[in-house]
């Protein structure tokens, strides 16, 4: 039985349907079959059906399986039910039980094992990288899409390699990084052309395109521009691009309006608004008629692009609503399921000694009731303090709108600019001292230097811009790995940590709070948490958040 399932999950990439209808046929039989048997066909079916687009409204058929192979079966078997399990909660709408299955699956997955289910783990970091972009956390978004190239490449799919390079175009186009943009669209159209695929070699170029216009390099664009539109295969005879990929209208129309093509601009403009793009195509066409200089127009269509930007920071408010709620009820159950454990522990480890010590038994039982009453008060804090933010966010938000109803666009742009200026200014002096890392570690050095100091201003919320950007952080991993040369190279070089992860221990370092983390990653607390026992277990082998901090700070302070 064992290798006729073998063979049909062989065929459930190509033929999912097939696969279901041979495994239907054993329905009936698999109740005389031994656990195992039985289990290796749940599993199987499981990955069949959600192959075939089948939607689920509970974990609790796939949990059930998850916990037979936990201490069953092989590596590959561990970690396809890990993947199938964070399918499930994707699909319920639970992003972080997700993330963490997802992780659990890499951590059994054996990849040294000439038998290594590849297959299975590309399908692992492709959907971590999608719930990273959701979280607007690029960062690791880049780190996931990158084991999923590695994955793929040992598949020996060279044409599919060279598409799953194609999607770090996404997470680097999000950090502002259009040079390497440039230089990904160009590797991958140069590798599929080779492989003999100018279709989708030619489908890579709407970025291409838009940066290049943007840079005033009408020549380079109408070059892509022709290419995309005469061999990418996503336009009819009429000329009328695929369902789906309107968003290029948006694009042609700002080559033409750089062109000075202004009617022909308007038109394009005009046609992205009836396909959904209302903020761009708005924006588009207020920009045409500034060129036109007719103020009757400029002004309807400000407050057209107004009112589309106010859908859009509603929809963005919503989504967040969403994932916090998500994050709090993931919060919640993991805490209710520590304390469970925690209490069955401790009642199984006194059992025996509560004969002989009654006095004992009263002091622990005071202990547990006195921990749980502290949990559920860090808890409201948090809840209170995330409310507060909540609060702040949305008051910045409505300051911000009445600010660009009330300002007038063009100074607006000339003060952003001039804002843009000074903190390149500033955060070029950031970084104390030379280049050169030092060849002792000196962590009172590290605390005192000027990047720390912003840090700690972001925190307290004195400053100006409390969210770090790119640069900032950036100068905070230069300062630590000239300070802390022997620290920054077991934790960025030995330890391989994440981008989050090594942020998340330097300010752990520096004794911030978890909340305080969160708020200068721009995260959910739920992602911080699961960065921190990420981390905790490359670094100290040891599973769990909370003991990470107390790790470090007797690793580095000997405390």
């Amino acid at each position: 039985m064992r290798t006729e399932l073998q063979n049909i999950d062989e065929i459930i990439e190509t033929g999912p349907d097939v696969a279901l209808t041979l495994l239907d046929k054993y329905d009936q039989k698999k109740g005389g079959w031994s656990k195992a048997d039985r289990m290796r066909y749940e599993l199987i079916r499981t990955k069949a059906l959600y192959k075939t687009g089948v939607k689920v409204q509970s974990d609790s058929a796939i949990s059930e399986i998850v916990n037979y192979f936990e201490h069953n079966g092989n590596s590959n078997e561990r970690v396809l039910a890990q993947y199938l399990l964070g399918k499930t909660y994707s699909m319920m709408g639970e992003a972080p039980q997700a993330l963490q299955a997802y992780y659990d699956a890499i951590e059994v997955a054996d990849t040294l094992k000439s038998d290594c289910n590849f297959n299975t783990l590309v399908s692992v970091y492709g959907q971590m990288a999608n719930i990273f972009h959701q979280q607007n956390l690029p960062h690791d978004e880049i780190w996931a899409l990158n084991h999923y190239v590695e994955c793929i490449k040992h598949l020996g799919d060279s044409i599919e390699s060279a598409v799953a390079q194609s999607q770090l175009i996404r997470p680097y186009y999000l950090l502002g990084e259009k040079d390497t943009v440039l230089q990904i669209i160009h590797d991958s159209y140069r590798k599929l052309c080779q492989l003999g695929e100018p279709k989708r070699a030619a489908g890579l170029l709407p970025s291409a395109i838009y940066i290049y216009t943007e840079r005033g390099q009408l020549n380079d664009a109408h070059r892509l521009m022709t290419d995309f539109e005469n061999n990418s295969g996503l336009f009819d005879e009429k000329g009328e691009i695929t369902k789906g990929r309107e968003h290029y209208y948006y694009t042609k129309g700002i080559y033409e309006l750089a062109a000075g093509k202004v009617d022909s601009a308007e038109l394009y403009f005009r046609k992205v608004i009836r396909h959904g793009y209302l903020s761009d195509g708005y924006k588009g066409l207020l920009s045409v008629y500034r060129h036109k200089n007719a103020l009757d127009s400029i002004i309807r269509f400000s407050i057209l692009y107004e009112n589309a930007q106010d859908s859009l920071h509603n929809k963005m408010q919503i989504d967040a609503t969403h994932r916090m709620s998500a994050m709090y009820d993931y919060s919640r159950t993991q805490k209710e399921l520590e304390e469970e454990n925690h209490k069955t522990r401790t009642a199984r480890m006194w059992i025996g000694v509560i004969l002989f010590l009654v006095g004992l038994s009263v002091i622990l039982a005071t202990h547990v009731y006195k921990k749980i009453q502290r949990n559920k008060r860090e808890q409201i804090n948090k809840l209170d303090k995330a409310l507060v933010k909540a609060k702040d966010e949305y008051t910045t938000l409505q300051n911000e709108l009445q600010r660009l109803r009330n300002e007038d666009y063009v100074s607006l742009i000339a003060e952003k600019e001039q804002k843009i200026q000074e903190l390149r200014q500033t955060i070029a002096s950031l970084t104390d001292g030379n280049d050169l890392p030092s060849s002792v570690d000196d962590l009172e050095k590290f605390e005192n230097s000027k990047i720390v100091a912003v840090f700690n201003k972001k925190k307290d919320f004195k400053s100006d811009n409390p969210i770090p950007n790119k640069a900032e952080w950036r100068a905070l991993e230069i300062q630590f790995s000239k300070d802390m040369p022997t620290y920054y190279k077991i934790l960025a070089k030995e330890k391989k940590l994440s981008p989050l992860e090594l942020h998340t221990c330097i300010l752990l370092i520096l004794e911030f709070e978890d909340g305080a983390i969160a708020h200068l990653a721009n995260a959910i607390p739920q992602t911080i948490t699961t960065a921190k026992s990420r981390a905790n277990w490359k670094i100290f082998n040891e599973k769990g958040a909370q003991t990470l901090k107390f790790e470090l700070q007797r690793l580095i302070r000997g405390k």
